[in-house]
């Protein structure tokens, strides 16, 4: 995933030890840049206008800024489940006028559309 000329690609991941971690890729090897605990393993990330979004196994969505983080700032819990599962998908779209969707899929099979403003 491509953030900035300065961070070239990264890697971001999940683990079921409820750490979020992001890795630099270049010369063909992973360096670990920071990490930060989670209050359930992260299952889906994304990154939109300089914030990480994580979907947890809990089923909550949280979000927390990319620039200038060292691993110090925690994730901040936006939104909890629609369902008691794993959010298995997350995406973030622009509409027209300038209004955002955060869109989710969970163990409910269900595809569901927030708006993050109004929660």
């Amino acid at each position: 995933m491509r953030v900035d000329a300065t961070d070239g690609e990264l890697a971001l991941v999940g683990g079921n030890d409820k750490t979020f971690t992001i890795y630099k890729f270049a010369g063909g090897a992973l360096t670990k840049l920071w990490a930060v605990a989670c209050d359930a393993p992260p299952r889906a990330v994304d990154m939109f206008n300089g914030n990480i979004l994580i979907g947890m196994k809990n089923g909550s969505i949280a979000e927390m800024p990319y620039a200038k983080n060292n691993g110090t700032i925690k994730p901040n819990v936006v939104m909890t489940s629609h369902c008691d599962g794993e959010v298995w998908g997350l995406d973030i779209v622009s509409l027209p006028g300038g209004e955002l969707r955060m869109l989710t899929s969970a163990d409910d099979n269900r595809v569901l559309a927030y708006n993050p403003k109004t929660k």
